[in-house]
């Protein structure tokens, strides 16, 4: 009998400090905060072959709220890529990167930004052009995800037959942080399309949003996008009247 008592205190024993240790680890896991972050991956391919005349500008959208408030480069400023200048510029759209270079010859582009921030919300590539039943950016950057238009510029490049196509793919995403065990929404906004190295001026690109929502760390839920956002491209439609 002494023994078995023996090992029922210890069994017990046992179970509350697994206990205790279970709810130390829950305690720090719900304090702990981690911040949100926003990331932005501009790559720009076929300008390798392309001469220039005079000065290229080369712009695409930023990341921004619905509000048209910058995320990343208001803070950190914008980084430089070999070959180019890159910089905010206003457009007749509003603000957006424009990359220029007065080179004979120019290298492609390919350049990442990143930072922690405190405030959490949608954003979006801007400019919006349209949404895909015309509801404001605010509403849609509300929902759980959808495409809508945006806008490149290119220009200064001298005319060449059977060149390359201009490629884009830019990739955002924000959101993501952790507090009291409850990770927030992510927000990812995608821009692949493929623009004729002839186009000049204005030329409306389409865009994918995603929202993957929140919920509890343990849920195991997956950040990334779907597939759709990921193969979202398109050849250039007719430039916009802007220049």
């Amino acid at each position: 009998m002494k023994n078995i008592k023996q090992v029922t205190n210890l069994i017990t024993a046992l179970s509350l400090l697994a206990v205790v240790i279970f709810l130390l680890f829950l305690a720090v896991g719900f304090v702990e905060t981690t911040m949100p972050n926003n990331s932005y991956e501009v790559k720009i391919t076929g300008l390798s072959g392309l001469t220039v005349n005079g000065t290229a500008t080369i712009m695409v959208p930023v990341p921004a709220n619905a509000e048209g408030e910058l995320v990343i480069f208001e803070v950190s400023g914008v980084r430089q890529t070999a070959g180019w200048q890159a910089a905010i510029r206003e457009t007749p759209y509003g603000k957006m990167l424009a990359f220029t270079t007065t080179e004979g010859y120019v290298p492609d582009i390919s350049v990442s930004s990143g930072e922690f921030e405190k405030r959490e919300e949608p954003r979006l590539l801007v400019p919006v052009l349209a949404t895909h039943d015309n509801t404001s950016v605010e509403e849609f950057s509300r929902r759980s995800g959808g495409t809508y238009t945006t806008v490149v510029f290119l220009d200064g490049f001298v005319p060449q037959e059977n060149a390359t196509p201009i490629s884009f793919n830019l990739r955002y995403q924000g959101g993501g942080g952790i507090k009291h065990l409850i990770k927030e929404n992510v927000w990812t906004t995608t821009m692949n399309a493929t623009v004729p190295s002839t186009e000049s001026g204005f030329v409306p690109v389409p865009a994918g949003y995603h929202v993957t929502p929140g919920g509890s760390i343990y849920d195991g839920q997956d950040t990334e996008p779907g597939n759709s956002l990921q193969h979202l491209s398109s050849c250039a439609v007719t430039p916009l009247k802007h220049r």
